[in-house]
C-alpha cells in the first residue's frame, strides 16, 4: 500500500515537472533566492492578514452552525445508511492515504530539496510550496483543533458540538494534510483548467475518506479542507504581493530616472 500511495504522489510531482505544462512564473523564481526565514515570515504576514483572517472567521462560523445544530449529525447517518457500501470502503483505504503525514511531509520535503540542486525545477516549486503551506497552516490547524473541541462521530463524547478544550476532532487533520499538495499544483496550474480541476477534485479525496469511514463528521472534514486552501492561497499570496511593486530604470534621449509600478 505504502508503495502504491507514494507512486500516486510522485505522479503528481512528475506531472508539475513537465516543462510543456507549467513555467515558472517570476514570483516562483524569487522565490528561490529568498531564505527560508524570509519566505516564512511573508507566509505568516498574509495568513495572518485582516482579510484573511476574516475569511477564516466566516468559514469557520458556518462550520460552527453546521457543528452545533443536527446537521451533521443528519448528513452523517444519511451518507452512512444509504451511501456507504464495501466500494466506497476499498476506495477510501487508497485516498486516505493521501492525508498521511508520514507519507505526503516526506515527499513534500524530498521535492522541495530539489530546488538545492536544479533552481526553478517545477517539482522543486511543487515541493517548496506544499512545505510552506503546512509550515503556516499546521499551528492553526492545531490551534483550531483544541479550541473548538468537537469529538469524532464514534466517539460518545460530545458528538460534533463544540466544546473548547475537551477535545480536538473538529477540524480534521487528514483533510488538511491531503488537501495541500493537490491544491498547490491547483494554484500553479491556474491557467491550465483540465490539470487545475482535477487537482480541486483529488484535494477533496482524504476529506471524503473521513466523512466514509465515519471518523468524521462533514464539518470537520470541510474545515479541515478549507484551512489547507486559505494555508496555500497565504503561500501564493506571499509571493504574489512581492510582484506587486516593481522598479525598473528608465533611459531616454535627454533623460534619466527610476519607474515604480504597483499593482492592486
Amino acid at each position: 500500500m505504502i508503495k502504491i500511495i507514494t507512486t500516486l504522489l510522485l505522479l503528481l510531482a512528475v506531472v508539475s515537472a513537465n516543462e510543456d505544462f507549467y513555467t515558472p512564473s517570476n514570483s516562483e523564481k524569487m522565490n528561490n533566492s529568498m531564505s527560508i526565514s524570509e519566505a516564512v515570515f511573508k507566509d505568516y504576514k498574509s495568513f495572518y492578514s485582516s482579510h484573511r483572517l476574516l475569511r477564516l472567521g466566516l468559514g469557520f462560523a458556518g462550520g460552527g452552525i453546521i457543528a452545533n445544530t443536527q446537521i451533521d449529525s443528519n448528513i452523517q447517518n444519511w451518507y452512512q445508511d444509504n451511501v456507504r457500501n464495501s466500494g466506497t470502503n476499498n476506495f477510501s483505504k487508497v485516498a486516505k492515504q493521501f492525508g498521511e503525514g508520514k507519507y505526503v511531509l516526506p515527499i513534500a520535503l524530498l521535492s522541495a530539496s530539489i530546488n538545492f540542486y536544479k533552481p526553478e525545477s517545477n517539482l522543486g516549486i511543487w515541493g517548496v510550496y506544499m512545505s510552506r503551506a503546512y509550515l503556516v497552516g499546521a499551528p492553526a490547524l492545531l490551534m483550531t483543533q483544541v479550541l473548538t473541541g468537537g469529538s469524532r462521530p464514534n466517539e460518545k463524547n460530545y458528538g460534533s458540538k463544540w466544546k473548547p478544550f475537551s477535545d480536538n476532532n473538529s477540524v480534521s487533520g487528514h483533510s488538511f494534510m491531503g488537501a495541500v499538495p493537490f491544491l498547490t499544483l491547483a494554484q500553479m496550474y491556474d491557467d491550465n483548467s483540465v490539470v487545475k480541476y482535477l487537482a480541486y477534485a483529488g484535494s477533496f479525496l482524504a476529506a471524503w475518506s473521513r466523512i466514509n469511514d465515519n471518523s468524521h463528521y462533514f464539518s470537520q472534514a470541510v474545515l479541515g479542507w478549507y484551512l489547507a486552501y486559505e494555508s496555500v492561497d497565504a503561500v501564493f499570496d506571499a509571493d504574489r504581493e512581492t510582484q506587486n511593486i516593481s522598479v525598473t530604470p528608465v533611459m531616454g534621449h535627454d533623460n534619466y530616472g527610476i519607474q515604480v509600478q504597483m499593482k492592486w
